[in-house]
């Protein structure tokens, strides 16, 4: 081959190479990485808990959030904790990479992950674990955070022997460890919080500084929104968004019909308004969401009569209340408290069917047969058994209340309806200024955290109870624990401190067209939280259709990524062609 022939062989070539890098960069470009780079659209999600709670959150640091309305949520996407709950539920590494405890369950250990930092670019280290704990459990009590929701008493010392470990010593075994505390406290970072005197009142928006896949950007407590940006360095990849936006919401439905909000967690009957919007997609699971009934068992002598509230009980018809409030979107309560759809559920507790002739045969036995020309009930002395019934303004709960009025009225008890916003109940209740309540709240599928605070949510202070409370949080085997957690729901139902009317379920609606990944813990986070915002969601969901997966070493195997390699292997070959080309005789 002459030098002409070889340098119009080495220009097809060059032009056949150049082909193959555009056609290859135009396949993949359309694919959008994990990056967001110039040019690139913004990966901008927006989501609303309107239909789950009206409440602000709260500053979103470990010591300013507000437990009753999303605040764990929020603090959660900046701050990581030392273990983490994952799709299935198993606790996997987040800030310790592996942990062990001695025989005794007494001392835990927890080796940390390497190389990890916090959004200010500070080395985290062990010292920042000990600091939490310690300023924690040496401020209990002073934010609005209480010690019940991040429980440091039980621990008798926290050290760090390295850099990347950390040993923590309990004052006696605590079989939830890993579930109330491990995975619920998040850490803070040392070098930010240790001149902190007053922490209630600390919110600069350093107060936000953690290591988690999240920093954030704004947070406006009038208006209860929340923005949040990727962190571009987290341990276990960027997210797959570039921003998150938390906003309130008038009405959800609509909402997301429009394009205003991106995800929203609804009522049943609310799902049955987006029928024909298939770009939505909806997922369900249980709550551990109750409505009781609460008396005032302490201050009320009628009430604090367990006959009476029995007949209570036997008066209220709990499956029709299901089907009135919540259409079909809940169960029934269980007498022994604990959900049915929990491994904690024991079935064999004493039941309480609909059966209002019952109720007034045992109201009668009580003492209360006689009654006025409007057929409420006297007791000995001649006043009416009329209660007042104090209940949340929302829709569910008034609608609610004037069924239990009914119910109650039927077997001779009159109830005065009072309605006020929740944290206006909450504040009645907690100074025993009450006779009747009806109470919406989270509970848990731990059985510290679900059943040994009754005595204190009820003032029912019955000893046994008390007794069985204290021995099953330090039974480490299970099958034991199981049988005390067993004996408790048999004293709940046969004591009846509190009514679980019903627990509703949990349902969430979103666009799948443009993100997808949403899943429901089945033990919640922070040691109960039920909502569809597990952090990982952000980091393992897909955005337009793409899954970006983690690997081992904290990279990102994207379509992008995979065109540049496809690419890179094009020019590649097209070299070697050419050289070889150029190399014939």
């Amino acid at each position: 081959m002459n030098s002409g022939d070889q340098m119009k062989l080495k220009e097809k070539s060059i032009s056949f190479l150049i082909s193959l890098i555009i056609i290859s960069s135009m396949l993949f470009s359309t694919a959008a990485g994990s990056d967001t780079g110039d040019g690139q659209q913004e990966k901008v999600l927006t989501i609303s808990m309107s239909t789950f709670t009206t409440l602000d959150g709260g500053f979103p640091s470990p010591l300013t959030l507000n437990p009753r309305g999303g605040g764990y949520v929020m603090t959660s996407y900046c701050f990581d904790t030392l273990v983490w709950p994952d799709e299935t539920g198993n606790f996997i590494g987040l800030l310790a990479d592996s942990w062990e405890s001695s025989d005794d369950g007494l001392v835990w250990t927890f080796h940390l992950r390497e190389g990890v930092k916090w959004h200010d670019g500070e080395p985290f280290t062990s010292n920042d674990v000990v600091f939490t704990l310690d300023y924690i459990k040496n401020k209990p009590l002073v934010t609005a955070v209480d010690a019940s929701w991040y429980n440091t008493a039980i621990m008798e010392r926290v050290e760090a022997p390295d850099d990347s470990t950390v040993v923590i010593t309990l004052t006696q075994p605590y079989a939830p460890f890993i579930p109330l505390v491990a995975g619920v406290i998040p850490i803070m970072p040392e070098h930010v919080w240790k001149d902190v005197q007053d922490p209630a009142k600390y919110s600069n928006m350093d107060a936000a500084i953690g290591t988690g896949p999240f920093i954030l950007e704004d947070y406006d407590m009038n208006h209860k929104s929340y923005k949040f940006s990727a962190n571009e360095d987290y341990f276990l990849g960027r997210p797959v968004i570039d921003t998150l936006i938390h906003i309130q919401t008038s009405d959800a439905v609509l909402s997301l019909k429009t394009g205003e909000i991106d995800e929203s967690n609804l009522a049943f009957d609310q799902i049955q308004a987006l029928n024909g919007s298939d770009y939505l997609k909806v997922i369900s699971g249980p709550s551990y969401s109750v409505y009781r009934l609460r008396f005032n068992i302490p201050s009320n002598d009628i009430l604090n009569n367990t006959e009476v509230r029995k007949a209570i009980y036997h008066s209220l018809d709990c499956k029709d209340i299901v089907n009135r409030v919540l259409h079909g979107g809940g169960i029934a309560g269980n007498s022994g408290y604990v959900p049915p759809y929990s491994k904690w559920y024991n079935p064999n507790v004493t039941q309480y069917e609909y059966d209002p002739e019952k109720a007034d045969m045992m109201l009668d036995k009580a003492g209360y047969q006689q009654r006025d020309k409007d057929g409420v009930r006297l007791d000995p002395e001649g006043n009416r058994l009329e209660f007042q019934l104090l209940y949340c303004s929302d829709q569910k709960s008034q609608r609610l209340a004037e069924l239990i009025q009914i119910y109650l009225k039927n077997i001779g008890i009159s109830t005065v309806l009072k309605s006020a916003d929740m944290q206006t109940v909450d504040g009645l209740v907690g100074e025993g200024n009450f006779d009747l309540a009806i109470y919406m709240h989270g509970t848990t599928n731990y059985p510290g955290r679900m059943l040994n605070p009754l005595p204190a949510i009820t003032g029912w202070n019955n000893t046994e109870f008390i007794s069985l409370a204290k021995e099953q949080i330090v039974t480490t085997d299970e099958d034991e624990r199981k049988e005390l957690v067993n004996r408790m729901q048999v004293l709940i139902a046969d004591n009846v401190p509190t009514i679980p009317i019903m627990y509703k379920n949990l349902y969430c609606a979103f666009n799948q067209d443009k993100f997808d990944g949403y899943f429901y813990t089945p033990d919640g986070i922070g040691g109960g939280s039920y909502m569809e915002h597990n952090k990982l969601v952000y980091i393992y969901g897909s955005w337009n259709g793409e899954t970006l997966r983690t690997t081992e070493g904290g990279n990102r195997v994207t379509a992008n990524s995979i065109g540049i390699l496809v690419s890179l292997a094009i020019f590649v070959s097209a070299f070697i062609f050419i050289r070889r080309s150029s190399r014939r005789p």
